[in-house]
């Protein structure tokens, strides 16, 4: 009587071996397919059900409203975080007091009744322009906030310039129009890629509290406006804290009146920490 003796790693290796290929008889028709190619596939049935044909993440006005009153009322509540944001429809919630794409809705009502070949030409029909603005104070207002805005846009192009300072005032009294002549320097353009960029946003979106820091030195000069800026308007939900790095190197008047916002200040420890001990003079 011959006995094999095998452990399990052997009867592992040959039922790979033996499973690999499909079982025939001796016509050549296949008795037990090999692994993962049986063709019989089971019959399946789908549940009948009507949710299977309507609309997927629809939210009625009522619900909307509610949801809207309620983040509005949560906004200044600084222990209150707002979770899983993309999945909200915040472009509805963050319009209060406005109806969702009546400005779109504008658009394609007055490109409809107007079109160019009827304003403007020969078969011009229109008597009279039609201005948003009623009177010259709200022409004047508008100029104004425009005007703000390019110079903002500006002096953020002579900060990556590193026309700031001395040299903006020189570039100022050759160029009246405040253009930029100079050549950029190409150590400025570091960490102002695309990629670079798209990181960041990443970790805005990703991030409940931001913390911008800031050097004490120079405040202003260290502050990234266009990420404010996109906090302030697409994610007013968020809680942004600046903190003033350095102020043991400026005087405390100096430091308590820096940005507009209050920022927070880091404390120093001059003593030694209790896992450090002085360290022995050989």
């Amino acid at each position: 009587m011959l006995t094999i003796t095998s452990d399990a790693k052997k009867v592992k290796v040959l039922k790979r071996l033996t499973d690999g290929k499909a079982q025939r008889n001796a016509k050549g028709d296949v008795t037990k397919a090999a692994v993962y190619q049986n063709r019989d596939a089971p019959v399946a049935r789908v549940e009948p059900n009507r949710k299977w044909f309507n609309n997927t993440r629809v939210i009625s006005q009522d619900a909307l409203e509610s949801f809207r009153s309620a983040v509005q009322a949560q906004a200044s509540d600084p222990t209150t975080y707002l979770m899983k944001r993309n999945k909200l429809p915040m472009s509805l919630i963050e319009t209060p007091g406005q109806i969702p794409g009546l400005k779109q809705h504008a658009a394609k009502i007055a490109v409809g009744s107007q079109p160019f070949s009827e304003t403007f030409g020969p078969k011009a029909q229109r008597k009279r322009p039609k201005l948003d603005f009623s009177s010259i104070e709200d022409l004047a207002g508008r100029t104004g906030s425009m005007h703000e805005t390019y110079v903002e846009r500006l002096e953020q192009a002579k900060l990556l310039s590193g026309t700031s300072g001395e040299a903006e005032n020189e570039n100022a009294a050759d160029n009246p129009d405040g253009e930029l002549t100079s050549a950029r320097e190409f150590i400025f353009m570091k960490g102002t890629s695309k990629r670079i960029w798209n990181e960041l946003y990443k970790v805005i979106d990703s991030s409940d509290v931001i913390l911008h820091v800031l050097d004490a030195r120079d405040p202003d000069g260290t502050r990234c406006r266009s990420v404010e800026k996109y906090i302030r308007t697409e994610a007013p939900h968020k809680h942004l804290v600046f903190v003033l790095n350095k102020v043991d190197l400026v005087p405390s008047k100096v430091a308590v009146s820096g940005p507009t916002t209050p920022p927070s200040h880091p404390h120093p420890h001059h003593t030694p920490s209790l896992s450090q001990g002085p360290i022995p003079i050989p």
